[in-house]
């Protein structure tokens, strides 16, 4: 039986810093997804969103997609690619243009004109528009939303959100894929994949803030009225938590990263100061206890500088005052113990941890925010239509894309 549109099975790929995670889903005749398979892989060719070795990102790409394809039984040719790094930035745009027929109202033929006018803004030579966003269309100064089609007006114009980045930067993401075997079939960034996945319309429409913190990056984004209004890239994660912990204790990093999970905590006055823990110091390989509180506070250190530092970015927005519904953390960094009290205490406002909701299959698996990218990816590519998130992609970006495909040698 052939699969329809949203029968077809869609691969997610979440380009981390410490992983590298495959999501296979499908969905059903409900549109809930159903997951088939999950891979993950260490991730040794990435820090901070950007390819430091094309070898080892290639090995961790068909790693992480052979373990989710064994476990889905299938095989993956096409994957959506979620990406991040501090090259990623964004504006807002907005372009106004005159109806040809004001009393027919609003043709396709003026909001492909109004669309194209809004995109039109002066980038450098080594940038490329990654994703842009329709915030909403006005109609002779009257909010129209996302659907102006047969509206009689004057005058059309549309609020556009754009997210740019360094076409080197992307493009090796992209290449190290084709590389692998695989198709790239899109990209977005993993503040937009993440919140497919966590944020629901009644919380954008009140405005909130998703903060994605991973390993080597926090990704953000704001939302009021229903759409997206800003995103950044804070260059800092979990992984500089972990760094501190095992200069603080001179141990190796492998085991700050279990003292971390097993013993951190976010707040460090919310532990009893005599609670203590061994250590196996990496010089001498002694074994020695240090206190709880001691590796809590390296750890609330590092975490509310990081925290101050996405606060800084949002503050400087005038999105900030229009946040009502409060602010919803997701990735790795989010299962840290004290972090929701944290940044409750930091920003003032409502915190949640946000996990994939709505999920069938495997969805006991992928039910933690570490999965929040990947499920996001695979919530684009199965229906890019509905979604919020417009694909773009210039005659540049699609060339190199397309030759990468069909003469990899060349790139080799």
């Amino acid at each position: 039986m052939r699969l329809t549109r949203r029968q077809k099975i869609i691969t997610g790929l979440d380009m981390g810093t410490t992983k590298i995670c495959a999501i296979i889903g499908q969905s059903d005749e409900n549109d809930q997804l159903s997951v088939l398979g999950v891979g993950s892989n260490p991730s040794h060719g990435l820090r901070k969103g950007i390819v430091v070795s094309i070898d080892e990102t290639i090995d961790s790409v068909q790693r992480a997609v052979s373990k989710a394809e064994q476990m889905a039984n299938t095989e993956v040719r096409d994957v959506f690619v979620g990406i991040t790094g501090g090259h990623l930035t964004s504006l807002n745009t907005r372009a106004m243009v005159e109806v040809a027929s004001p009393i027919r109202g609003v043709r396709r033929a003026d909001i492909a004109r109004v669309l194209n006018k809004a995109k039109s803004i002066a980038i450098p030579l080594d940038r490329d528009i990654i994703k842009w966003v329709k915030q909403t269309y006005l109609c002779d100064d009257e909010p129209c939303y996302l659907d102006p089609l047969g509206k009689a007006c004057s005058r059309l114009e549309l609020k556009l959100h754009i997210v740019t980045g360094a076409i080197n930067a992307t493009q090796n993401i992209v290449r190290c894929v084709n590389m692998a075997g695989f198709r790239t079939a899109d990209v977005l960034p993993e503040s937009m994949a993440s919140s497919l996945a966590t944020i629901d319309n009644n919380e954008k429409d009140l405005g909130v803030i998703l903060m994605d913190i991973g390993g080597g990056t926090m990704d953000i984004a704001v939302f009021t009225n229903g759409s997206i209004q800003f995103t950044s890239v804070v260059p800092y994660g979990g992984d500089n938590i972990t760094n501190d912990i095992a200069i603080g204790l001179r141990v190796s990093h492998y085991d700050a990263e279990n003292i971390k999970k097993k013993y951190g905590h976010a707040m460090a006055s919310a532990v009893c100061p005599d609670e203590t823990f061994d250590i196996q110091r990496v010089l001498n390989q002694k074994r020695e206890r240090v206190k709880k509180r001691f590796l809590c506070e390296i750890i609330q250190a590092r975490l509310e500088e990081i925290l101050l530092m996405a606060k800084e970015r949002i503050d400087a927005t005038p999105y900030r005052d229009k946040v009502f519904a409060g602010i919803v953390l997701t990735g790795g960094t989010a299962l840290l113990n004290g972090i929701v009290e944290l940044t409750e205490k930091i920003f003032d406002l409502p915190v949640k941890v946000g996990v994939p909701q709505g999920l069938k299959g495997l969805s006991g698996v992928v039910s933690s925010p570490i999965y929040s990218t990947g499920i996001g990816m695979v919530l684009w590519g199965l229906n890019p239509e509905s979604s919020a998130y417009t694909n773009h992609r210039t005659l540049p970006w699609l060339f190199l894309n397309f030759t990468r495909r069909i003469i990899p040698d060349v790139y080799a």
